[in-house]
């Protein structure tokens, strides 16, 4: 008689979309650790690239690839790969990232020393150039909803990523899923909603590495593919900003109000993407109200008055001066 199919401790749950020269490396690094219980889940966005070829050389029976027909969007791959995945606390990695060796045997330990009803586990990163993410942790290692929203202020203040690492117990996604039906950047809607349900312990164990060598990072991207993407993904973007503020914006007020004004600014700019001048002109002057004289503001809505595809060149040509700015600084210290 067979035995029952055991579910592994750990699923590692992997979203890509054209990764073909990241995949393999980050598939590997879950591979190669120490502790064996666990599945790899990765899902296919939809790439046009040879990403899912790179997926079907890799040979490891626990590893199971879901594709999309179509690019769907960041939160809707990740709600695919919680809807495969059978472990009790899913891993959650980007497909830039790798893992280290260690990394599931450390979340392992901490899981067995976890305060009573924390269901969520934060680690730090490593950025190639050796800077942490986030770079500024909570003031307490348990955070409530308070307590982040306490912490988005820090960051909002201070700047830096606040990209971390992730591993949650399966049951919170009963109550607190993924946003299956949105596209772009709408995880911190999704970030405040399971705060207020859940409390996170942060650890500083640095168990992930974070690399910038995808061309098509949605926050380094600056090439004019992003143009049709800024503009395709306003609408949810837009969405994820108004509900925030109109749901969590008596807490932010209080809480966090440099990060209540990003959200305007972030609110204005969407809406003026996705063609709502009206709406971009109102929060823009709710930003206005409680930001004195933010002249990127300003220019979004000079630039947004204009039209959506106006908004969008501009804001890719201000990446790609942003960072020939940063790389003329990195070779004048390597000349120094």
């Amino acid at each position: 008689m067979a035995a029952p199919d055991r579910r592994p401790f750990f699923s590692v749950l992997i979203t890509a979309f054209n990764r073909q020269d990241q995949i393999e490396r980050c598939v590997r690094s879950c591979v190669d650790q120490t502790f064996d219980d666990f599945e790899i889940v990765v899902v296919d966005d939809g790439s046009t690239d040879a990403t899912s070829e790179e997926l079907a050389a890799i040979v490891e029976p626990r590893l199971r690839v879901v594709s999309h027909d179509r690019n769907r969007g960041i939160s809707p791959a990740r709600a695919t790969a919680v809807a495969h995945s059978r472990g009790e606390w899913l891993v959650i990695v980007d497909s830039d990232w790798e893992l280290f060796a260690q990394s599931l045997a450390r979340l392992r330990a901490l899981i067995d020393e976890l305060p009573p009803n924390v269901r969520i586990i934060r680690s730090r990163l490593q950025w190639d150039d050796g800077s942490l993410s986030p770079a500024v942790m909570p003031a307490e290692p348990v955070t409530d909803y308070r307590g982040r929203l306490r912490w988005l202020e820090t960051v909002a203040a201070h700047g830096g990523s606040s990209d971390a690492g992730l591993c949650v117990r399966r049951s919170v996604f009963e109550t607190t899923s993924y946003f299956s039906d949105r596209r772009g950047a709408v995880e911190p809607l999704w970030e405040l909603d399971l705060a207020r349900r859940e409390p996170s312990l942060w650890v500083p164990d640095v168990l992930g590495a974070q690399h910038v060598d995808a061309v098509n990072s949605h926050t380094r991207d600056a090439s004019a593919r992003l143009i049709p993407r800024l503009l395709e993904e306003a609408p949810d973007v837009r969405w994820m900003a108004a509900t925030m503020l109109s749901e969590h914006g008596t807490e932010l007020a209080r809480y966090a109000p440099r990060y209540r004004r990003w959200l305007l600014n972030s609110a204005a700019l969407e809406s003026f993407l996705a063609g709502d001048r009206r709406g971009g002109v109102r929060y823009a002057r709710s930003a206005a109200r409680v930001g004195a004289g933010d002249p990127k503001l300003a220019a979004t809505v000079a630039l947004g008055l204009l039209g959506p595809g106006v908004l969008a060149r501009s804001k890719v040509a201000g990446r790609r001066w942003r960072a020939s700015r940063a790389a003329r600084l990195l070779m004048r210290s390597d000349g120094s």
